[in-house]
């Protein structure tokens, strides 16, 4: 049996409790068509219920320690395929043997869910200093960002607390899903987002980005230049969005 869920959390929840409730174990808890699927094993689509996934929940808060469940909730935004497997193992170890799941990091249900954790944990903590604002037309700022993982909403409460007065928006363009926040009601939420054309930059935006450039080719020594450590400390892969590689 394959399960399959909507791609939230409250659909994978709702996926769990549902398989726990027939005492099976699924070959698969997918969020998309299978693309080779076994030869007897069913697809079954599984109906977001929030009233069953808020109730084993409910069961996970009572049973695992808030260190457990946070690395649960971690590993659930890791863009891994077979993640959600990996994460119906760790969950069915845990409610078994409770609060000992802490002490359990050589289980092998606990290690590769510990790992996707720290990889999410990490890309969050990296992008904090990574985020470029660029400021709009409309009193916006704006900053697009493409994490291997689906980190928005742990960056979320770090601009919120210092960014608290001024309206601005991360935006993952690959995945078109993006964090807005609202100064007036000091609260983000999250949306769809499709940006189909470019940026309308303010005339400071503009303005700025010009003299930072001028800055940094006035100051660069040419003779220093050294490519292959400033992609050590900054991969290519991270520049796209940054304003001052903006050429």
């Amino acid at each position: 049996m394959i399960l399959r869920y909507d791609g939230t959390f409250a659909g994978f929840l709702t996926a769990v409790a549902l398989a726990r409730e027939r005492g099976v174990e699924p070959e698969a808890i997918i969020d998309q068509q299978p693309e080779q699927q076994a030869l007897f094993a069913a697809v079954e689509e599984v109906a977001t219920d929030r009233q069953r996934a808020a109730a084993f929940y409910g069961l996970l808060r009572r049973t695992l320690t808030p260190g457990a469940l946070h690395t649960f909730r971690l590993a659930f935004r890791a863009a891994e395929p077979g993640k959600e497997l990996l994460l119906f193992h760790f969950l069915q170890l845990g409610v078994v043997v409770g609060q000992q799941l802490d002490g359990m990091l050589a289980h092998e249900r606990v290690v590769p869910v510990w790992k996707l954790a720290r990889a999410v944990g990490r890309e969050a903590h990296r992008y904090k200093g990574l985020v470029r604002f660029q400021h709009l037309d409309g009193d916006i700022w704006y900053a697009a960002i493409e994490p291997e993982h689906r980190i928005l909403p742990l960056v979320a409460p770090h601009f919120a607390d210092r960014f608290a007065d001024q309206r601005w928006i991360i935006h993952d363009p690959r995945r078109g899903e993006a964090i807005i926040f609202d100064p007036s009601r000091r609260t983000w939420t999250d949306a769809e987002l499709e940006v189909t054309g470019p940026l309308q930059l303010s005339n400071g935006e503009r303005l700025f980005r010009d003299l930072w450039q001028r800055y940094f080719d006035r100051l660069a020594i040419e003779e220093r230049r050294n490519p292959e450590l400033q992609r050590q400390h900054l991969p290519l892969k991270h520049r796209r969005h940054l304003p001052e590689f903006d050429r």
